[in-house]
């Protein structure tokens, strides 16, 4: 998943920065260095976390937390 892909997502769905980064389970500070592709304290690209495209598309499809 790149940054744009994750704004698209969330504008597909759709959700405020914020309240994106509430059904990730992120910080706001973390969604919004995601969205940008850089981190806000170094300014260096960042990789997004491998399982943030299976958390999207759980949420897309509806699903809620995991629970065993």
């Amino acid at each position: 998943m790149t940054p744009a892909d994750l704004r698209a997502w969330r504008e597909s769905m759709p959700l405020t920065p914020p309240r994106a980064a509430l059904a990730l389970g992120v910080s706001y500070a973390t969604y919004r260095d995601w969205e940008a592709g850089t981190s806000r304290t170094s300014g260096k690209p960042i990789n997004l976390p491998p399982m943030l495209g299976l958390a999207c598309a759980a949420l897309a499809a509806g699903l809620g937390p995991w629970v065993p």
